[in-house]
């Protein structure tokens, strides 16, 4: 290994471990030992974007790709950025035009088939997610199936996107997310008791999961479960006290509590109306 590469290692552990200065000091001398090198100017770019500082990580992965503008990992990489200031459109073009000159770059097709979900464009995204499975070696092969049923979900496609989430859970076992995307499935073809029992299953495992108490409460509320709708989620308030969903939920269950109040009350002034009025006729009052 050359000084050059360990200069570029040394950047790398230095920023996976948070330590930007340190990384960014690397980096300047490896610049300075090469000048024009692209990946000096890519790993620039990575550790701007892991600061947050977009900017300067967009100007670098310009100079990069000034120097190698056909490269599949730096087009990708910034594609990747790109994602993250939302700028899709554009990331999407640069996973293509990546994937175009190596089509077997298998984090190109993941992060495009990712890009296509985030615009709606399921089918697609399919497409590229079964693509990856048929890589020799997928770094995300834990995820495909989870990011093929929220694909479905939102297709409206709820059997096979329970198909993948069991596939997804069979992987990785201890996954609040898919559990909860599992429950939203039964949830949204109204098998509510199936709902409530996946909601319960997250909670029992990782009990300060909060979106598992919402959705329960809100399978509670649509069996008219209001009271323990609501207790549900005074448990989740002493689990995190500051979560503004949980307010927001509680507030709209209560809100439920008294429409369903004054529907009842509308109902019993109709039907009081209705036996005064057939009183009034049984008596002969006109």
């Amino acid at each position: 290994m050359n000084k050059l590469d360990r200069l570029l290692n040394k950047a790398d552990q230095f920023k996976e471990s948070g330590k930007f200065k340190e990384a960014l000091s690397a980096l300047s001398k490896a610049n300075k030992l090469s000048p024009n090198d692209p990946y000096v100017y890519l790993s620039y770019a990575v550790t701007f974007d892991m600061m947050e500082q977009f900017e300067y990580s967009i100007k670098y992965y310009s100079m990069a790709l000034n120097i190698k503008g056909n490269d599949p990992k730096i087009l990708t990489q910034y594609g990747i950025t790109l994602c993250r200031i939302n700028r899709v459109d554009e990331a999407i073009n640069i996973f293509i035009r990546s994937i175009e000159i190596n089509p077997d770059y298998s984090l190109a097709v993941w992060h495009l088939a990712i890009a296509y979900k985030a615009t709606g464009l399921y089918e697609e995204a399919v497409k590229l997610f079964e693509q990856c499975m048929d890589f020799e070696y997928d770094q995300y092969y834990d995820e495909i199936h989870y990011q093929l049923g929220l694909c479905y979900f939102d297709m409206g496609w709820n059997v096979d996107a329970i198909k993948q989430f069991n596939k997804h859970i069979e992987i990785v076992p201890d996954d609040s997310w898919a559990y909860l995307s599992l429950g939203n499935c039964y949830f949204d073809l109204g098998w509510l008791d199936e709902a409530i029992e996946k909601y319960k299953d997250v909670i029992g495992f990782d009990p300060e999961f909060i979106p598992s108490y919402n959705s329960l409460a809100f399978s509670y509320a649509e069996k008219g479960w209001y009271s323990e709708a609501l207790d549900v989620l005074r448990e989740a308030q002493k689990i995190a006290p500051e979560d503004q969903s949980v307010k927001d939920n509680m507030d709209y269950i209560e809100s439920m509590i008294d429409n369903d109040k004054n529907k009842l009350l509308v109902l019993f002034f109709m039907l009081l109306k209705v036996k005064m009025n057939n009183s009034g006729k049984n008596s002969g009052i006109d």
